[in-house]
């Protein structure tokens, strides 16, 4: 009898690592965007699907909360950006996190949102709309 109690309590834990192993991956977003995030938006003027980071790094993911661009990747498609975090500024960067600093990027103060646009680089000009790669903080 122990046995049977045994085998049906494996299979009740290898069917939660199964339904649990069907979650959302981290790296997906509910849409959501809370204090502390830079909030990346898929359209211009804070529109359409919207991703919340918090932490530095490259930017992957999807887009969520419904509306234009909701399943899109991050990587290189945001058109503006809300700097939710009350204590910190963010750069946006045209270039991956581990070079960012060899590259353009996009000033945005805490509290504060922009559209991604021009920003001056090597005496002209690069678009980050649809050119972000990473984000820091400082």
């Amino acid at each position: 009898m122990n046995m049977k109690k045994a085998a049906a309590a494996l299979a009740a834990a290898t069917l939660g690592v199964v339904i649990l192993g069907t979650a959302t991956p981290a790296l997906a977003s509910s849409g959501g965007c809370v204090s502390g995030d830079a909030c990346l938006y898929y359209s211009p003027g804070l529109g359409g699907a919207k991703f919340g980071k918090g932490e530095a790094g490259n930017y992957s993911g999807v887009f969520g909360g419904g509306g234009a661009g909701n399943g899109q990747a991050v990587l290189n498609n945001a058109a503006s950006v809300w700097n939710m975090d009350p204590n910190f500024n963010l750069r946006v960067h045209y270039r991956e996190f581990s070079i960012r600093n060899s590259g353009p990027n996009q000033y945005i103060p805490r509290n504060q949102w922009a559209n991604l646009g021009a920003v001056p680089w090597n005496g002209g000009s690069v678009n980050m709309r649809n050119n972000n790669h990473s984000q820091s903080w400082e």
